[in-house]
Formats: C-alpha cells, structure tokens, sequence
C-alpha cells in the first residue's frame, strides 16, 4: 500500500517489505516497532497478514523479531499512481536489510526504473550491503532481467502498449547507469555512525546522495572534527567533494594531460530530533552546525522537525512558565550531557568561559523543553529551511564509486 505522508521530506510512503532488527542507538525508540505491532493486531486480515510476526516483547521491551515479510500485493503500486509524486521506499524497514533477497530489492528498483516520473527516496542504516549490491554488475543484471520480466507480463498495471513496445526495443539498459529518480541516503544519528555510514555512501554509484540526522543524538562535524589545540587535522570533504587529478588524457598533438576532479559529494542534508514516547533531546547547536555548513558548502538544508524538546519554554496566558510533564525541563550540554533541575552547578563567568574556549563537555549549555513535537514546530532561529536537491544525472558508474 501506498498512502499519504505527514513526513515533511517526502509526499507518499511505499512499504513492500515489513520488519526491521535494531543496529544502533538511533534505532531504540523506533517508531516502525511499535506501528508493526499494533497493525499485526488490525481487524483487517490483509493488514495483519503483512505485519504478522514482525515484532514481540523481550523482558518487557517491544522489539522487532528479526523476521521481513515481503508484501507482494503492494510492489508494483507506483506503477498504479499516475501524478509525480516523492515517494519514501520502506518507512517499515530497510532495503538493504540483510533478509531481504536480491531479487526482491532488484523487483523495487525495476518499478523505479518504469516509473521515472516518481522520485524515490531511500534510507538505510545498511550501508555496506548497499554499496555492495549497488556497485555490483551481476545486481544490475537481476534489475534488467526484473524489468523485463514486469514490461512482458501482460497483468502489470500502469503500463500502456506504446511503452510496453519501447522498453522490449530500445537496446541501452535502465541500469547503465544509476537511476536519475532515485535519491539515496543514510540515516546518522551521530559523528560515529556519520563515519562509518557517509563514506560509503559517497563511493556508491547514486545520481542524487543524502543523509537524515535524525534523531540527532550527538554532534555531527561534516567537515571533519574539531580537535582542541589542532583544528581540523582529516578534512572529510562530504560537502564539497575531494579535489583531485583524473585519469592522464593525451591531446591531438599527442601531449599528455590530468583533468581537474572532484569527488562524489551530499547533494542534500536532512536533520531532525526525536519524536515519542521516551524522546531523547538534541542540542540546538547540532541543528546550527549541519545548517550552517551546508549554507557555506551551497547543499541543500532541510530541517524536519524539533520533535518532542524544544528550545521555547512552555508558558501560560499570563506568560508563566508551565508545569508539569509538559513542561518539563533538561539542561543538555554540546556533547549530550543531560542534567535534570537542581543536579547542576553552574559554573562561574571566567571558569565558564574556559570551559567554553576548551569545548568542555559542560560548555554550551542550553535549556530544552518537552513540549510536544506540535508545539516544538520546526522553525530554526526563527526560520523554516526547505531545501530539495536538485536531481543531477549520473554519467557513469564508474564516476559515481570513484
């Protein structure tokens, strides 16, 4: 099924396979977990049926089972949806997630192939098997055989005569190149996952690459760390790219020559804090720090959402402070240190300065408010940022995995 989004970023969510496993801090409040467990429980038999045994409760906690159900009746629906459309892929899982068959993911990128009037959006925390399956010429090949066999099958819906007769004739691959409508991303929640997952993103062969910080947990640097007393000492050059020298090229006086380069770069940065039961706050630092690289670097910012804490404390009519749980107030430091009311001791102006110019953990404090992810909004310093990529085509394989 394919249904209408709230999410900010995209317009539709198209979810053909059910069921997760958690890998990293940004996966334990989970919203998927708990909208799988209530759906396998839906009076709907056909809805229960493609949520069934994809989570259950462990010591008391709410968890996904491991199992993936592959939702057949729902694959080829945006074959079916006429209008352009951004379409999130798996908002109930992950692509790249280990149980999910090559074929079955070669199957989604072929409806993507035959829909290039959707733009396709995809997140996955499962970078090394993107990358893997991505750069690989014997997956390219599943994905031209899924798209024939979808183009020859009389029954797939969406397709007319005239465009069933151009894709049996044409002689060049939907594949030779990355697809121009799909948008491929990772999802970080830190600087540590930010290094793991980023780098592999950049070296996978993708027209349009991004990356979702959210929740935000911790501090993300996307041009490399701060290390006190040294600056930067390993640029990262994800927002620009690396610079570098191509291939040698002789001229028609046979002289030889290297061409200026620059590497794969984030053509689009979401970012965003966490939202539920149980939400983890973020510094509103973290957000300035993405906004204001991006805005130097000329990438494309889009800020989601505050999510259940905000930076504005809750008041009354009468412009008092509210209390109670929605009015709720942490003291969260740059590095995510929380500290409740009444646990902190501040420190004085000159030992507070110092702190500040030695990026101190207890530096930068700030106040934020469980409010509500309604009332947190998502203006940042009084402003809304939403900014899309503008698709760029790939030209080759080989240049989108230098």
């Amino acid at each position: 099924m394919t249904t209408l989004s709230a999410i900010e970023w995209t317009d539709m969510t198209w979810s053909p396979i059910i069921g997760c496993t958690r890998v990293t801090s940004g996966c334990d409040r989970c919203y998927a977990i708990r909208t799988a467990h209530i759906r396998s429980h839906h009076p709907s038999p056909k809805m229960a049926t493609a949520f069934a045994g994809t989570t259950h409760t462990v010591d008391g906690r709410l968890d996904w089972t491991g199992r993936v159900n592959v939702v057949e009746s729902r694959l080829l629906d945006p074959l079916r949806k006429t209008k352009p459309q951004k379409v999130f892929v798996n908002s109930q899982s992950d692509l790249f997630h280990d149980q999910v068959p090559d074929e079955v993911i070669a199957r989604i990128l072929a409806v993507m192939a035959l829909t290039p009037r959707h733009t396709y959006q995809v997140l996955t925390k499962r970078h090394g098997r993107m990358r893997a399956l991505l750069d690989s010429p014997n997956f390219r090949l599943l994905c031209e055989e899924a798209e024939a066999r979808l183009v020859a099958d009389e029954t797939t819906p969406g397709l007319s005569r005239y465009e069933r007769e151009q894709h049996r004739t044409k002689w060049w691959s939907s594949f030779a190149k990355p697809l121009p409508n799909l948008w491929l991303g990772v999802s970080v929640e830190d600087q540590k996952t930010a290094d793991m997952r980023i780098p592999a993103l950049l070296t996978t062969p993708a027209a349009v690459r991004w990356i979702s910080a959210e929740p935000l947990l911790g501090p993300i640097d996307l041009y490399g760390p701060l290390v006190p007393g040294r600056g930067r000492p390993k640029l990262t050059y994800w927002l620009t790219g690396r610079p570098g020298w191509g291939p040698e090229k002789t001229d028609d006086r046979g002289r030889v020559f290297q061409e200026l380069t620059v590497d794969p770069r984030l053509d689009w940065v979401v970012a965003g804090g966490e939202s539920g039961p149980g939400a983890r706050p973020a510094h509103p630092d973290w957000f300035r720090t993405l906004r204001d690289q991006c805005a130097q670097s000329d990438v494309p910012f889009l800020f989601k959402q505050w999510g259940q804490w905000g930076p504005e404390a809750p008041v009354d009519r009468d412009g008092r402070l509210v209390r109670g749980p929605r009015g709720e107030g942490m003291t969260i430091a740059n590095d995510g240190t929380l500290y409740a009311p009444g646990d902190l001791d501040y420190p004085d102006g000159p030992r507070y300065g110092e702190a500040v110019r030695a990026g101190h953990s207890r530096a930068r404090l700030t106040q934020v408010y469980s409010v509500g992810k309604k009332a947190a909004g998502r203006e940042l310093d009084g402003r809304t940022h939403d900014e899309y990529p503008a698709p760029r085509a790939a030209t080759s394989w080989t240049e989108n995995s230098r």
